[in-house]
């Protein structure tokens, strides 16, 4: 691997002249100058006509506002940035590593970017073996095109959205597995807002319990409790009950709890009334 200290030319030039920007010039102010000024008759009225006028004061709201842009755009990664790291891994240029996905397909790819992105993954190659110059490791157990599609990721963040829909729960395996939380976000939102439905709910809420994302699993279970029964009927619920029945057994606990608070709330809203009839009787 390469050393983490760069001695470069263009770092120290850079250096120069950033210090080069505080190297102001004082000018030697005379004595003699010092002693006009001090010397100079003033009048002793007081004349308001030469006390200028006060600045107005400062719009605190668009200094923050223009503030926070500017933070903001210097976050900011120039679409030419992704792009030059999306090509880099598209003609894999250099590259030193072969990742091997099912059906022996292989992703070429390099050391240097999957380290530093995905610190599971650089431990991962600093043990994996050199062959002629090259080293391999093997991400099994999904599909070759969603491996393409999270290795793409590491590089640039780019992604196809229809890609990204197609093997979401994937992605959502994988960045939990390597731990890239940039991903994670990425597939998390997108099963919140536009993926989740009655047929996957039961998967997806198992997942996200495993890949410790509370807010999406809590989204699941008030899913389910909102319609369980058309959740029931899918295969993944069928599934379920057979693999995990705990779970099964928990969501039907809070179905029964969710109606108990239903009729409560019912109760709690009509007893105002029935208060003012048995007051009036």
């Amino acid at each position: 691997m390469a050393s983490p200290y760069v001695d470069s030319p263009w770092l120290c030039a850079a250096t120069e002249s950033f210090g080069g920007c505080f190297n102001a010039q004082i000018e030697e102010v005379k004595s003699t100058n010092v002693l006009n000024v001090l010397e100079a008759p003033t009048s002793s009225v007081y004349d308001t006509r030469n006390i200028p006028k006060p600045p107005p004061y400062p719009n605190t709201t668009s200094k923050t506002t223009s503030h926070c842009k500017r933070i903001s755009a210097s976050c900011s990664v120039p679409k030419e940035t992704k792009d030059t790291w999306d090509r880099l891994f598209k003609e894999a240029y250099g590259s030193d590593v072969y990742i091997i996905t099912e059906s022996n397909s292989c992703i070429p790819a390099h050391c240097n970017v999957l380290s530093i992105v995905s610190p599971v993954l650089g431990t991962i190659l600093q043990q994996s073996k050199v062959k002629n110059g090259i080293r391999y490791i093997s991400i099994l157990g999904v599909p070759c095109e969603a491996v393409h599609v999270f290795i793409r990721f590491l590089y640039s963040s780019c992604f196809e959205e229809d890609e990204m829909k197609k093997f979401v729960l994937h992605l959502l395996v994988l960045s939990h597995s390597y731990s890239v939380p940039s991903l994670k976000r990425v597939c998390i939102d997108l099963l919140e807002q536009d993926c989740l439905t009655r047929e996957n709910v039961i998967d997806v809420l198992q997942l996200a319990r495993s890949c410790d994302a509370p807010r999406l699993s809590l989204i699941c279970v008030r899913m389910v409790v909102k319609d369980l029964k058309s959740v029931s009927s899918t295969e993944g619920w069928k599934v379920m009950r057979r693999a995990n029945p705990a779970l099964e057994q928990e969501l039907v606990e809070s179905v029964v709890e969710a109606d108990s608070v239903r009729k409560q709330q019912l109760v709690d809203l009509h007893m105002p009334n029935l208060t003012i009839k048995i007051g009036i009787l």
